[in-house]
């Protein structure tokens, strides 16, 4: 088998580097298609209106902003070449969105600054789990599930372009705009997650935009506000900022934005945005970092940029600077008045001006402009809500993140008779956490701190935690930013939440940002949610309920020196075989792989289980001791309810004979209990007189000793037509029937004896050749019993499993863990008729 897999998988590389190697020349050549549509829609543009294509402007489909109008002036006198969709609701955007580019002379480029899907900007439109939550998860597979749900809900919708992934490395916790927009502080992470969401969006036909370019997470002043500053050398910058920049360029990034940032270290003129520099734009992103994408602007009416620059002139730096979209203009026949003047003066080259207009056209063909539809009005926000709930809920799952529980609540909490007390500070009344902690507790004592509550209800509530075996600390309704510092707190609550973390008594849930932390981390028990909706208050209570482990990890540090004790269950689970596997930080400490090769093993685990060749799966890599990978991918069924996890048990099938039965085997040898060249009959009595009995031990290891290679059992007990007979199952077990086969069918205890037979009645075949058997083994485990005294499933348990503290590998997974936990192996059409899980499958 070992050999079979060898040349497999030398034949899988070479086909994939074969595949890719095409794959790549096929990319950089020239679609003749697209360049004479590009070609011919160029040609029919005067200088003005290929100027115009250079411009996104601001559409509002509803609210204070509704701008129809003037977004229908624009375009009847061509003066864009695309819109970006903001506030409004998804029907009256769909409506003006088919009204818009039936008017255009050239279909325009639509897009969204949906981050967190189209939520972010129309109302009706549940939210998708923002960066930092799935940054929390560490999981590549749900980032690029989170990418594709986004750019099904952009292709529903008419959009072409979602500005996003945020890639910015948010390590300043006084961040003001970026914050939880952010993967995380980590920059491989934070490539990683950007990479696997830019794919769910661009393998689905939706441009992705990597943002905010040069880096915009250290930062404590918003862009919208003034000119944020950041002081680091250009080492500084390429070690940490522009990392997963540099990454998603070489994973293939479409798009890119540029912020209004003022980095010395890029240019040198003083109130100079990166947006404005060439140095940034075209020295940095264009040439040394090789970006052939489309490079947009940030918005040009940000006070970053719009402080220091008069309308026109922003936009004709920005220009000059490289860009090719300038989104936002204040002014655009202003702005386009002042590119065409510079033009005609020899400042702004005409073969400028046409290489960005063919790729913003080029663009355009890409998402299918050429060939037009009309977005159907009909259900859009219904439509749009479909891709939501189940995402929420699985991201919510795996990114609660226990940071440490050292009076051990989650332990204490389900003790029979356990005083549990529930406090929502911030919250009005019953929250979605405290009503399922109830239910699956009984008699939950609640008590709320919201705003407006007295100066003696936060004492009242302190007396009742001290009366209390058990209090749930939440805090409820945080804002996303850390406006003032209080994240949306009184300082009545904060000193509330001073006081609650000095109890012994008290498990502080977070349900938002964890930044908070930075002012009450002294709670002996933390545990963080990121958001705060029902699918993430769900995960908690299930968290609580011992139903769900803490799988989530940290993304950001709230505070300085702030380490993370409560690590995953699965870390746990490999901490106790600490000294035999540890877990390398980077690939690189492996010494074993390159992890650009890792990457691409991400991207094809993620594209087989899209494409549905398998619904879900784990893979592990080790060397010399060292994990240096180990991910979890898509779900145990293709009806994606639960989610691969590591802690997912799979049936191993026939791997069982290496795992356990020759281990029992050797070990029965190494101890002298067993002879190599002994046969059959002299450890089983039973089988003398068969003419099994003179095989040796040696043999049935080797599949040399003639067996069939295998008997299908279950035909015997089938009748004429096929059904199960009537005397051998039944539903319920009796004293009769007591062998579980499948759920509710349970085999007569006497028909091994008849299996046996069978077996000892089959003649030999092939007898000193290679046949692979499952007899052998049969026979094996038999021998190992006969002299251990043990089944042996007990003999693997006492002597390999429990040493080595593989606490979720052995036989009859059902009678130790629950059927979630546990992969279907197969829908067994053939006799039992039902989904077997838990189940030996043959």
């Amino acid at each position: 088998m070992g050999r079979v897999f060898s040349v497999f998988t030398v034949f899988f590389i070479v086909f994939y580097m074969i595949f890719a190697s095409a794959q790549q020349r096929k990319d950089v050549q020239v679609d003749p298609v697209k360049r004479k549509w590009v070609d011919s829609v160029y040609n029919k543009l005067n200088d003005r209106e290929r100027i115009g294509q250079l411009f996104m402007v601001a559409a509002y489909s509803g609210g204070k902003d509704y701008n129809e109008d003037q977004i229908k002036q624009m375009i009847d006198s061509r003066q864009i070449g695309g819109v970006i969709f903001m506030g409004g609701n998804p029907e009256a955007q769909a409506r003006l969105n088919n009204q818009y580019q039936r008017m255009a002379q050239v279909p325009l480029l639509v897009g969204m600054d949906a981050e967190w899907g189209l939520g972010m900007r129309l109302s009706g439109v549940d939210d998708m789990p923002k960066a930092m939550m799935i940054g929390a998860t560490r999981d590549t597979a749900l980032a690029y599930e989170v990418g594709k749900a986004i750019a099904a809900q952009c292709k529903r919708l008419g959009v072409h372009i979602n500005f996003g992934p945020v890639v910015d490395v948010n390590n300043n916790p006084k961040n003001p705009i970026i914050n939880a927009r952010s993967f995380g502080e980590d920059k491989k992470w934070v490539a990683k997650l950007g990479i696997a969401y830019m794919r769910g969006l661009q393998d689905n036909g939706v441009m992705a935009s990597a943002k905010h370019f040069p880096g915009h997470g250290d930062t404590d002043i918003d862009s919208h506000k003034d000119l944020p500053a950041i002081k680091k050398s250009l080492a500084q910058l390429e070690s940490l900022e522009l990392y997963p920049f540099n990454e998603l360029i070489k994973a293939g990034v479409k798009s890119m934005m540029v912020a209004h940032l003022e980095v010395p270290a890029l240019e040198s003129a003083p109130h100079t945005p990166t947006t404005l520099s060439k140095n940034t734009v075209t020295n940095l992103l264009k040439t040394k970092m090789g970006f052939k994408g489309l490079v947009f602007t940030d918005a040009l009416n940000m006070h970053g940029v719009a402080k220091y620059y008069a309308p026109g002139d922003v936009d004709l730096r920005a220009f000059i600077a490289g860009n090719d979209v300038l989104l936002f203009s204040q002014d655009v026949p202003t702005a386009i008045s002042k590119i065409e003047n510079a033009m005609n003066e020899g400042i702004v080259e005409k073969s400028d001006l046409e290489q960005r207009v063919k790729k913003i056209l080029a663009a355009k063909y890409d998402a299918g402009l050429n060939k037009w539809k009309p977005v159907d009005v009909n259900n859009v926000t219904t439509d749009l809500n479909k891709y939501t709930a189940s995402l929420r809920t699985r991201v919510a799952e795996n990114a609660v993140t226990v940071i440490r529980d050292r009076n051990n609540i989650l332990s204490d909490i389900s003790r029979t008779g356990a005083q549990i007390q529930y406090v929502g500070v911030n919250s009005m009344g019953n929250t979605t956490l405290y009503n399922q902690l109830a239910e699956a507790y009984g008699n939950v004592n609640a008590a709320w701190l919201p705003a407006n509550a007295s100066e003696s209800k936060g004492d009242e509530i302190l007396r009742s935690i001290d009366k209390s075996g058990i209090s749930i600390v939440a805090v409820h309704n945080m804002t996303f930013y850390p406006s003032g510092g209080d994240y949306g707190l009184t300082a009545k609550q904060l000193a509330f939440l001073k006081q609650a973390q000095k109890r012994t008594n008290v498990m502080l849930v977070v349900m938002g940002n964890p930044y908070i932390l930075k002012m009450i981390n002294e709670a002996p028990s933390i545990a963080v949610a990121y958001e705060d909706d029902d699918a993430t208050e769900n995960a908690v209570a299930r968290l609580l309920a011992k139903e769900l482990p803490a799988r989530g990890y940290l993304p950001v540090t709230p505070y300085f020196n702030m380490k993370m004790e409560g690590l995953p269950v699965y870390a746990m689970n490999k901490a106790a075989v600490a000294g035999r596997l540890t877990t390398v930080d980077f690939v690189e400490k492996a010494g074993v792989v390159n992890p650009d090769a890792l990457d691409k093993l991400n991207l094809f685990m993620q594209r087989a289980v899209a494409a549905g060749a398998f619904p879900g799966a784990r893979v592990l890599a080790a060397k010399d001791g060292k994990i240096f990978y180990n991910e979890c991918f898509g779900f145990c069924t293709p009806e994606k309810v639960d989610r691969v996890n590591p802690n997912t048990i799979y049936d191993v099938a026939s791997l069982t004979k290496v795992m356990s039965t020759t281990l029992a085997v050797m070990r029965l040898y190494e101890t002298g209990a067993l002879q190599l060249d002994k046969t059959v009959g002299d450890y089983l009595p039973w089988t003398k007189g068969s003419n099994k009995a003179n095989i040796k031990v040696r043999e049935l290891l080797l599949h040399q000793g003639g067996l069939k290679a295998w008997i299908p059992f279950y035909t015997e007990t089938l009748d004429a037509s096929g059904n199960l007979r009537s005397d051998l199952y039944k539903t319920k077990r009796d004293a009769n029937y007591t062998i579980e086969v499948a759920k509710d069918l349970y085999l007569r205890k006497d028909y091994p004896d008849t299996i046996w037979a069978q077996i000892l009645a089959s003649p030999l075949e092939t007898k000193g050749r290679y046949v692979y058997s499952d007899l052998d083994y049969f026979f094996l485990a038999a021998i190992v019993q006969q002299i251990s005294g043990k089944r042996i499933d007990n003999y693997v348990e006492a002597n390999f499993y429990k040493p080595l503290g593989l606490e979720r590998t052995g036989y009859n997974p059902l009678q130790r863990f629950k059927l979630s936990e546990i992969a279907p192996t197969e829908n067994d059409a053939i006799f039992r008729h039902q989904q077997i899980q838990g189940y030996v499958h043959d």
